[in-house]
């Protein structure tokens, strides 16, 4: 497997995205390993990431990091770096104080791909699966969460890790991208891997995986196919989650991914930031 940086970092945030692509390189960690990749699922990155800007002299940190990172390349899933999604909202921020998080990353990060996941609001409250995250968001207006966007977020990160190399992936991929996105990530091998189809199978509905299976015993589909599947069967929130969870009607959650699409346009123009 060859292409790949010495060291990507997925730092989140946990959309349905993003833990899709964390269960994917859980599933294929040990197969990667033997072919000198180290993958790290959340629950062992994310400490490793945490204790690379403690308090410790940074010499001490940085080495103790490229220990726990070797052999390179290396490919960190930290997705609960930004702090676990039901703290959102705290103090009317997405994510309070994640910028604190972040500050202390530039020697550890240096020049490594780092990845970053984002949705549309209504589509990552539900994926957060927190009951006390979506009593949050219900009590909280529109006006608010419509100032809740990503854009200022992120322009912080690209500012504090500024020898990084970023990839935005947003929910709003089309098919075709998000048929391509392993490999990017991976390296161009990636479908000799066991479970190839982890993050896909991690996306769509029971519905959708029951197709996938049926096609899978015909051999393994193309990037066509995977489109296809992901088109129809992605798992997204109905209308009635967002009202009955969120308290979301049509028209906020209209304004709301209008929005987002706003804030993948002006990061698209971002120096050193590609969005997927």
């Amino acid at each position: 497997m060859t292409g790949l940086p010495e060291l990507t970092v997925l730092l989140g945030p946990q959309t349905q995205l993003a833990l899709a692509m964390n269960a994917h390189l859980r599933e294929n960690r040990l197969y990667l390993a033997k072919h000198g990749i180290t993958a790290l699922p959340s629950r062992l990155a994310s400490p490793i990431l945490r204790a690379s800007v403690d308090e410790r002299p940074e010499d001490e940190r940085l080495a103790q990091f490229a220990e726990k990172t070797a052999p390179r390349p290396a490919i960190l899933s930290a997705i609960n770096m930004f702090g676990p999604p039901e703290a959102g909202l705290l103090k009317g921020e997405l994510f309070p104080d994640a910028e604190l998080k972040f500050a202390g990353l530039a020697p550890v990060v240096g020049s490594a791909r780092v990845v970053i996941f984002i949705d549309a609001l209504p589509s990552f409250f539900i994926a957060a699966k927190s009951e006390t995250l979506e009593d949050r968001v219900r009590r909280t207006s529109w006006e608010v969460l419509y100032e809740l966007g990503w854009f200022e977020l992120l322009s912080e990160l690209v500012e504090f890790l500024p020898d990084a190399q970023f990839t935005v992936v947003s929910g709003k991929v089309p098919g075709d991208e998000l048929a391509r996105l392993p490999e990017a990530l991976i390296g161009p091998q990636s479908d000799s891997l066991p479970s190839p189809f982890a993050f896909l199978q991690n996306l769509i509905t029971e519905t959708g995986r029951a197709v996938l299976a049926r096609i899978l015993e015909r051999g393994a589909p193309d990037a066509a196919t995977i489109a296809d599947l992901y088109t129809s069967f992605a798992r997204r929130p109905t209308p009635d989650d967002l009202r009955d969870r969120l308290g979301i009607d049509k028209l906020t959650g209209i304004l709301l991914d209008q929005r987002f699409e706003e804030d993948i346009e002006k990061l698209s123009t971002f120096p050193r930031v590609t969005v997927f």
